[in-house]
């Protein structure tokens, strides 16, 4: 039987739009008990607010200078910290000089722009952008530029990393975006020959938050001849996710996860282009409501044809404060059909996360009005003038 109530005036379904303001609210993420409120004014809008890491903020990854983008031997940047949560950004343009292990964390490296080919344990996988590739903690890796105009984002989990189509079937059944994991690519060892692979390697070992090394005698990314077990290291392609809707309109992220912790505490989920409602204004729209949940959110722009200047913002959704929406009137695109160039990341997690030092300074200015041009509104090309208008009301 239902458990859902209703109090006072529910003036339309709550994937509708109409003149007033949505705030979906949520418990344990987007899985528990939920209300959705309707108001007259936008919670996610306050007049002033004593610390800046309580609103929303975001900036231009591009407009960053990792290390390792001119020196090899660099590093990424580091712009998230959270309790077994690293968020950072990578430039570089060179080869490792040395192989790298991470006894911290595991990882998900999103290859946001730019080529390289991927040496592991394992064997090589090449990439190529949209590409993202997990790493599991402990595995040694080296990458190796073909381009220099790279970015990569990496996401850094404490908790081992599932694959969220297998852990959401066995909880509901048929269910999750379908993804067809036929397409998964897997390292290939390649055999080398002796005198290739018996050479001085240093292994830079990222180990109690800081970076240590050992040398080998040869070269762990070469030394492999095969290997059998489980996908532990696999590529997917971001344009190979597809983006679910419904006839009324938003869909919560999660139905877009591809990766997740067993317990939850974190989602890595692909947000493609969703198919446009077919069920007009008030009852359907098109865009997410204002919402409140227990789940810090990262968001990063990975392609947007009508706003390409804002590809490679990131921002960070803190639970401090309701998160913006940006509802509209359904519309059908032009026919014919054709491919649109819009995706987006976004990474839930419990934990809370804090910006850095290094990049505090990089924050947008007057996040209100740039959530809609840089972020919310990436996707329809708004301006500064119709942003205006949404943080007014």
């Amino acid at each position: 039987m239902p458990s859902n109530v209703r109090r006072g005036r529910i003036p339309r379904a709550p994937q509708g739009v109409d003149e007033l303001v949505d705030e979906l609210y949520t418990i344990t993420g987007f899985f528990g008990p939920w209300a959705h409120i309707y108001r007259r004014h936008n919670l996610s809008h306050p007049k002033s607010w004593s610390a800046d890491y309580m609103m929303y903020q975001g900036f231009d990854t591009n407009a960053l200078t990792p290390t390792d983008a001119s020196d090899p031997a660099g590093a990424p940047i580091t712009l998230l910290t959270g309790d077994g949560i690293e968020v950072s950004i990578s430039h570089r343009k060179e080869a490792m000089p040395f192989a790298e292990r991470n006894q911290d964390f595991h990882q998900i490296r999103f290859y946001h722009r730019g080529e390289f080919v991927v040496e592991t344990e394992l064997g090589r996988i090449e990439t190529k952008p949209g590409d993202f590739l997990v790493i599991p903690m402990g595995i040694i890796f080296r990458e190796t530029p073909k381009t220099t105009e790279n970015c990569v984002a990496i996401y850094e989990v404490a908790q081992p990393i599932t694959f969220a189509m297998d852990e959401l079937w066995d909880t509901v059944g048929f269910t999750s975006h379908f993804v067809d994991e036929s397409g998964m690519v897997l390292p290939e060892p390649v055999e080398h020959d002796l005198a290739d692979i018996e050479v001085d390697t240093e292994v830079r070992i990222k180990y109690g938050g800081k970076y240590e090394s050992m040398v080998y005698p040869f070269d762990p990314c070469k030394d492999a001849v095969g290997w059998l077990g489980d996908p532990i290291v696999c590529k997917l392609n971001v344009w190979d996710i597809p983006g679910l809707g419904s006839s009324h309109g938003f869909l919560p992220p999660p139905t877009g996860a591809v990766f997740m912790a067993a317990d939850k505490s974190f989602f890595f989920n692909v947000l493609s282009v969703k198919p446009f409602p077919n069920e007009p204004a008030p009852n359907g729209s098109y865009g997410p409501p204002g919402h409140q949940n227990d789940y810090e959110e990262v968001w990063f722009n990975h392609a947007s044809e009508a706003a390409p200047e804002t590809d490679g913002h990131l921002w960070l959704m803190p639970t401090s404060c309701p998160h913006p929406g940006l509802k509209r009137p359904p519309e059908y695109p032009p026919n014919p059909v054709k491919k649109i160039r819009e995706l987006k990341l976004n990474f839930d997690c419990t934990s809370i996360l804090k910006w850095s030092d290094e990049v505090r300074d990089a924050l947008l200015p007057d996040p209100q009005k740039a959530i809609y041009t840089s972020f919310y509104g990436a996707h329809i090309g708004i301006d500064p003038d119709q942003a205006a208008q949404h943080v007014k009301e």
